[in-house]
């Protein structure tokens, strides 16, 4: 007998929580306690129940009625119907199940799935989909049937398992029932096989199913049951038009069909006059997202709070919206990405340190990033963190070191010469080590689920009890760490594969695959106020304001990701819906959310998006829609301006001034001075300042150390001492004896650099390419440095050499260390070795009257001509290290050095000298007694008297340590 009733329709313009609490209490005569809701969702739950406590037409106290989601529906049915309780597993136990009944079908086939690899870590990825398809086949009630030639159509696996999809999907299910499990999928096909029953289980309940959209196979089944037999009362949220007979609105199809397939009439008690008609639109065209997130901040302070809701198709849109929300009360209720949260970053930065390891040792940057996490930072020792001061210390340690370091191996510092820098060192020394075992030993050779999961749960508990206040003051941060707790681990640690050994880097991709598909739900009171929610969440929800974010094609509609195993367009062999029917979903939630809204505020991005392919953001086709409208109503086309409806988002833009400022050289002129009393001035520190006073500042004035970090292919630096220290000990045994470089051992000299090499502390734990590439680029320039050692007498290596000059009212000293002085024809040569780039003065510096006139005429008068002058000197001498060497060697000898040159190690060892042919005896005294010390005592005069550092910008900069403070 059928006891079809009328599908009643509220309209989308009205407020469906309110009108169904109206058209319940009515029905009912205010008697709630034999009422059972369907919802499609738990969100409306919530307001349902408010209103009706609320409601004035309800006697008080009453008792409120049962309101379910679909699936807790069907779950608290199940016991009922079935008289049995098996346990619900999770994607972990489906997997393993899965992958026994693959590998027993692997030994009957003779087709594509014989052929594939027997290796779990291989089957996961696909296993995971493969439980979400069969999972899909049990909510639809559809039976598959096996899917062949397939190949050249979809990747190996997918072909394999889809030729055999028909065996899978009955053994699947008759495993699960052997062994007492269930999943939400075998729940539904349950339900379908007892339908029967549910007369005598439902009897005397008056049902309700309220704002449901598209439905599953199974869900079409169930409630078609109940509407046939049951007097089951269905209300949409729609178009009343459907009621009068008309198509109604484009965005209701799937309730259009549904009338057709279930041959129902519809009634509404509401007008079907102007249910199309849209709300208040305004539309925002912004560049990026923090111009749609400026312009919604404006609008909503523009108008009243309560009742506005800002919807967000894009859950990575919930934190940067929560900045720029007005100071108000705010509610928040959508799934935010367990993957997404501060948790997860220090779970991925324990993995990924022992993924990196190499032995007892782990390298220096995950390390560094484990350390820098704000939540162990933040762990409390008696209400105080002092874990900062320590993991600075191993920070400033690592840095200094090698690229592989053993956690253990660091001690730190309690206390200096200044007294305790921690009030607690044995507690914050039992906390640290308590750090190191949980988060580093304790993860090391993990092999099976359960010990990774125990590992988790230590780390866990260390966070929860020693985080102090941590948890009460961050609510998002707690409940990602109850959710690991609660739902990931025992998942890990209980699944029928627990104990199986997949080593280390199969059990962490279960680990991520399991974490990726965990949510943390926001359902708060009051939910009064502003509501920040998603998509989805919105559902059967009225707003007097809606604020839409990032209405793009990616987002809305949005393009569902690919998946390998069943792509879209092959769904349709397995009668499963495909990406057409996920749209209309999309259009009707759209759709009835602004229709239901006095002000929609519509905001996307329109510009570029950067990455590997620049792609420009494309307006939604909902937002091409609605825009299409209005045209057709205004009878003209709506670009963007600065008025509305379309209004383009527009900041003012002013020249980019990249002109870092000085720095008053006043604070620091003591400094200065005693600088240049008492320590004098290198060679280096001079062309410091001649490149970028303000670099010289930082480096020689200030207390701003350079940022140290570990050279990953080799120390540079140290490799050109190596080569130096090498040089000088070979050659030592020569001194003031007359030697040719084809005379001399070359082996020697290659064993002397390896012997060097090997003891060096940072060798050890380079890279076997690095390594190599040392040995030979050291063993190659050294050999061509013998070969191309012409006739020669060392006289000096690594000899100290100064110059004095006279500075007002006292003397400079300008002072280095030359690596070699030679005697050749009983005249002096000044030799530099450079592992790097060369860089000597042209050979037109010296005749550059622009120069050399005001240098030697009156310097005075360009004292202050400050950076610009600099820059003439630069421009003409990349370097004055070698004149200056020149100058020093001759005031230390008292002699006049012949020439000087660099010896191009980096090469093949040949001599690049100063001086040319060209150059008279006459040209080159006036250079060294002259023109070098002038130019000298002009730089140093600059650096006393002008009145700032100046920034010098150049192709330096990019590279310059203190880029950051200089703000360059």
């Amino acid at each position: 007998m059928s006891n079809r009733k009328p599908i009643q329709i509220i309209s989308w313009k009205e407020d469906f929580i309110e009108k169904l609490s109206s058209i319940i209490i009515d029905e009912s005569g205010g008697d709630l306690s034999d009422v059972t809701i369907i919802v499609p969702h738990h969100r409306p739950a919530r307001y349902l129940k408010k209103n009706l406590a609320a409601s004035d037409a309800l006697v008080k106290p009453c008792i409120l009625p049962e309101i379910y989601s679909f699936s807790d529906f069907v779950s608290s049915l199940l016991p009922k119907l079935t008289e049995s309780f098996p346990r619900k597993i999770g994607k972990l136990d489906q997997v393993g199940l899965l992958f026994d009944i693959v590998e027993k079908l692997r030994t009957e086939s003779n087709g594509t799935l014989s052929k594939l690899p027997n290796d779990l870590q291989q089957f996961f990825p696909w296993g995971t989909r493969l439980a979400s398809l069969l999972e899909e086949l049990l909510r639809q009630d559809i039976k598959p049937r096996n899917l062949t030639m397939l190949q050249g159509e979809v990747l190996e696996w997918a072909a394999g398992l889809l030729e055999e999809i028909e065996i899978i999907y009955v053994r699947y299910i008759e495993a699960l029932e052997k062994r007492g499990w269930t999943t939400g999928g075998l729940e539904s096909r349950s339900l379908v096989e007892n339908f029967h029953k549910l007369e005598n289980i439902l009897k005397g309940r008056k049902l309700y199913l309220a704002g449901f959209y598209g439905l599953s196979g199974v869900e079409d089944m169930f409630f078609n049951h109940l509407w046939q037999h049951m007097e089951l009362n269905v209300i949409w949220h729609s178009d009343p038009g459907l009621a009068e007979g008309t198509k109604g609105h484009f965005a209701v199809k799937e309730h259009r069909c549904w009338l057709r397939n279930w041959k129902a009439e519809a009634v509404s008690n509401d007008s079907a006059e102007n249910s199309c008609a849209l709300p208040k639109l305004k539309f925002f065209e912004g560049f990026d997202r923090h111009s749609q997130l400026s312009a919604m901040r404006d609008e909503l302070c523009a108008g009243k709070i309560n009742g506005c809701a800002v919807v967000l198709p894009d859950t990575s849109l919930l934190l940067p919206v929560m900045h720029h929300l007005p100071n108000q009360d705010v509610n928040i209720s959508m799934g935010y990405p367990l993957g997404r949260s501060a948790l997860n970053g220090l779970l991925e930065a324990i993995l990924k340190l022992q993924e990196n390891r190499t032995g007892n040792t782990f390298y220096w940057k995950d390390i560094l990033a484990l350390i820098r996490h704000p939540y162990l930072k933040m762990l409390e020792v008696d209400e105080e963190q002092p874990l900062r001061t320590i993991f600075h210390q191993w920070e400033d340690t690592l840095r200094h070191g090698a690229p592989y370091a053993d956690p253990n191996d660091f001690v730190p510092i309690y206390s200096d010469d200044n007294g305790n820098l921690v009030d607690n060192p044995e507690t914050t020394e039992e906390l640290r080590a308590e750090v190191v075992q949980v988060c580093i030993d304790g993860f090391k050779d993990i092999e099976t689920l359960s010990e990774l999961a125990d590992s988790m749960q230590n780390m866990a508990e260390m966070l929860r009890q020693r985080g102090g206040t941590l948890w009460n003051r961050y609510l998002l941060d707690s409940e990602c760490l109850f959710r690991l707790m609660n739902e990931v681990i025992p998942e890990l640690r209980e699944s029928s594969i627990s104990n199986e050994i997949f080593g280390q880097s199969l059990s962490y991709s279960i680990f991520r695959q399991l974490l990726s598909s965990k949510r943390v739900s926001f359902e708060p009171d009051p939910i009064s106020g502003m509501q920040v929610l998603g998509m989805l969440e919105s559902r059967l929800l009225n707003f007097k304001r809606t604020f839409i974010l990032d209405t793009v094609d990616e987002k809305l509609p949005g393009a569902d990701p690919y998946d390998p195993l069943l792509p879209d367009q092959l769904r349709h062999l397995l009668d499963l819906p495909d990406s057409r029917e996920r749209e209309s979903v999309a259009t009707y939630n759209f759709y009835r959310l602004i229709m239901g809204s006095e002000e929609s505020c519509i905001f996307y991005q329109s510009g570029v998006q950067p990455g590997l392919l620049d792609s420009k953001s494309v307006r939604s086709r909902f937002v091409e829609q609605l825009l299409w409208e209005l045209e057709q109503e205004r009878k003209e086309i709506i670009v963007p301006s600065e008025n509305f409806p379309l209004k383009a988002i527009n900041f003012p833009v002013g020249a980019i001034v990249n002109s870092p400022a000085a720095i008053p050289k006043a604070p620091v002129a003591d400094k200065l001075e005693n600088l240049l009393k008492l320590k004098g001035l290198s060679p280096s520190g001079i062309d410091c300042y001649v490149g970028c006073p303000k670099h010289f500042f930082f480096r020689y004035l200030s207390n701003v150390r350079e940022s140290v970090t570990v050279d990953q292919d080799g120390d540079r630096a140290g490799f050109g001492e190596l080569i130096h220290s090498v040089l000088k000990d070979f050659l030592t045994p020569h001194l003031n004896k007359e030697i040719c470089g084809q005379d001399m051992d070359n082996k020697e000299l290659n064993d002397l650099f390896m012997l060097r090499l090997e003891r060096d502390s940072l060798y050890p734990d380079l890279p076997y390419d690095i390594k190599k590439s040392l040995e030979q680029a050291g063993q190659n320039r050294l050999s061509l440095f013998l070969k191309n050692l012409k006739p020669t007498t060392i006289v000096d290596l690594e000899s100290d050499a100064q110059a004095l000059l006279d500075q007002d009212n006292y003397q400079v000293r300008i002072h280095g260390r030359i690596d070699r002085v030679d005697m050749r024809e009983n005249e002096r040569y000044v030799l530099d070795y450079k592992t790097g780039r060369l860089h000597l003065p042209r050979k037109s510096f010296w005749e550059d009257e622009s120069i050399w006139k005001p240098v030697l005429d009156d310097p005075q008068a360009i004292y202050f001509d400050g950076s610009n002058f600099l820059e003439k000197i630069k421009k003409g001498a990349d370097s004055l290290q070698l004149p200056l060497y020149l100058l020093m060697d001759h005031h230390t000898s008292s002699e006049l050095p012949r020439q000087a040159a660099l010896v191009e190690l980096v090469k093949d060892g040949q001599e690049k000298g100063l001086f040319d042919s060209k150059v008279s005896d006459e040209e080159r005294e006036e250079i060294i007694e002259t023109k070098i010390p002038a130019l000298t005592s002009l730089i140093i005069n600059n650096m006393i008297k002008e009145d700032e550092f100046k920034a010098i910008r150049s192709n330096q900069c990019q590279w310059c340590a203190y880029r950051e403070a200089c703000g360059a």
